[in-house]
């Protein structure tokens, strides 16, 4: 009786041991979380490009999923990807190109293997079809989320100085 009691209780302590144990963990090893965030550098990186950024590179980079959000300089913007190429589509419209892109700061932090944040500040000045210069500075914070193996941005946010 009394071995069948301390049983019970041994195995009543188990089966809390193991219910209070964690099944998975998302925790990245050091290799996972630099590699994570050197490919996300990379990607900003050429993404602000003043030669190649234009109405086709923008869009590419954001997810046409649901969830998607663009907010910036203190509102909402675009609550899906279908408004977000639309108002885009409209911007470029007045553009001829991108004169100057440069990155000042950027930090990237990966949440997880399909995760990731990247904060970046930048200069650039865009040549207008009028044939004015702008200034457009920023600073901007992307979360990107892997889709079919393809890092996009799910939701972005960010500040547009134009003037320095």
């Amino acid at each position: 009786m009394k071995s069948l009691r301390l049983s019970a209780i041994l195995g009543i302590i188990i089966i809390m041991l193991l219910a209070c144990e964690p099944k998975t963990t998302c925790e990245l090893s050091v290799t996972e979380k630099a590699s994570i965030e050197d490919e996300i550098e990379i990607i900003v990186r050429n993404f602000m490009n003043a030669e190649t950024l234009c109405f086709e590179t923008h869009t590419a980079l954001r997810a046409n999923q649901p969830g998607y959000i663009f907010g910036g300089d203190g509102k909402l913007n675009f609550r899906s990807y279908s408004e977000y190429q639309a108002g885009v589509k409209k911007a470029f419209s007045t553009t001829q190109k991108f004169t100057e892109m440069s990155i000042s700061e950027l930090y990237v932090y990966a949440l997880s293997n399909n995760a990731a944040t990247c904060t970046a500040e930048f200069m650039s000045k865009i040549l207008t079809t009028s044939g004015d210069t702008l200034i457009h500075d920023g600073c901007w914070t992307m979360v990107f989320k892997k889709f079919d193996n393809e890092w996009k941005i799910i939701q972005e946010n960010g500040t547009h100085l134009n003037q320095r």
